[in-house]
């Protein structure tokens, strides 16, 4: 009978560990790779720009006094042997327009990408227009790619019908190929500068590859040697690099959208002994934790220890509305309570 009892005992032991530790896990700070939070210095985008001419809108173009849409028609035509005067032109048909354009890196000849294309005349919509052969320029004024193709413009009453875009409407002439070793060095850029997380991300390398040569030069900026053994295969050893998996450090932030009112809290941010009288709410932090109502005003008290997440769930649940919530916020943070950055958009 005690052989039963001692063996349900571990058995409840076990499980109570066993859930513990799973507790732990799941409320423990997040691995992340290395490629998720940084990328290579040298990697990057590049914008194109063109103006093109989009043709068949059926009455919706640029008005037929345009006297861009009147030029561009004319040079259009004059590539094919028209010499037809600006002046001549009458059309409602046609609307001239910017065309904008992101190039990735490591595109290469014959890959197609999106484009967006937005009216800079008077033209009323472009839906179901055709965009012309259009060439597209880096800052550099170098023709990228060229575009082309139907105009696909977002549905509903409400939404814009000068703007739209055509999806793999631009196709790649000229190939983009970033330089992101410089002689035997590369560099690794954090997406979002933090001390903390560079030193991690640093101890990881160190971990991994012994006597490597690595710097961090400040928050964002770390610079790698590439060991000898691995020069001779160098996309091998940065898919090892991005690989490495590290805890980054938690933003100390609280971030709030007004207009939809969205509250994005750092689990680490805490508010410290304040009192707060907003309309027909009164708080206070630090203290016995308890809630009452006295002449239609409600006063709630928290422990001092207590978490952003924790102070905007309490005041949810209780009915308080998102909109004072942020006002309270705001109160909070201007009396030097709020340990962490506020941000409001």
């Amino acid at each position: 009978m005690k052989r039963g009892l001692l063996l349900n005992s571990n058995r409840y032991l076990f499980i109570i560990l066993f859930i513990f530790l799973l507790v732990s896990r799941l409320t423990a700070a997040p691995e992340v790779r290395i490629k998720d939070i940084a990328y290579l210095s040298g990697v990057r985008d590049n914008q194109l720009l063109g103006i093109g001419l989009v043709t068949g809108l059926a009455g919706r173009g640029d008005s037929s006094n345009s006297k861009l849409l009147k030029n561009a028609i004319s040079n259009l035509v004059a590539h094919f042997g028209f010499d037809i005067s600006p002046d001549d032109i009458r059309s409602r048909n046609c609307a001239v327009v910017m065309v904008v354009a992101t190039i990735p890196a490591f595109v290469r000849l014959g890959d197609r990408i999106n484009i967006t294309i937005s009216s800079i005349g008077d033209a009323r919509s472009l839906e179901q227009g055709i965009l012309l052969q259009t060439p597209l320029k880096g800052a550099n004024n170098i023709v990228y790619a060229v575009a082309q193709g139907k105009v696909e413009v977002a549905a509903g009453r409400d939404s814009v019908k000068t703007v739209g875009k055509v999806f793999e409407g631009a196709i790649i002439e000229r190939e983009v190929i970033s330089e992101f070793v410089q002689g035997n060095t590369i560099s690794i850029v954090l997406r979002n500068p933090d001390f903390v997380t560079a030193s991690a991300i640093t101890g990881a390398i160190k971990a991994k590859y012994a006597n490597i040569e690595i710097s961090t030069l400040d928050a964002s900026l770390i610079r790698i040697t590439i060991p000898e053994d691995k020069r001779n295969d160098i996309i091998a050893f940065i898919a090892e690099l991005e690989s490495l998996t590290v805890t980054p450090d938690t933003t100390g932030k609280v971030v709030i959208d007004s207009a939809s009112g969205v509250i994005i809290m750092g689990e680490h941010v805490r508010i410290s002994k304040v009192a707060v009288s907003y309309k027909n709410v009164d708080v206070t932090v630090g203290g016995f934790s308890n809630i009452s109502r006295q002449n239609e005003k409600m006063s709630f008290v928290f422990p001092e220890t207590t978490s952003v997440d924790d102070f905007v769930k309490t005041m949810k649940d209780i009915g308080i509305k998102t909109d004072s919530i942020i006002e309270i916020l705001k109160a909070v943070n201007n009396a030097g309570a709020l340990h962490g950055e506020l941000i409001i958009n």
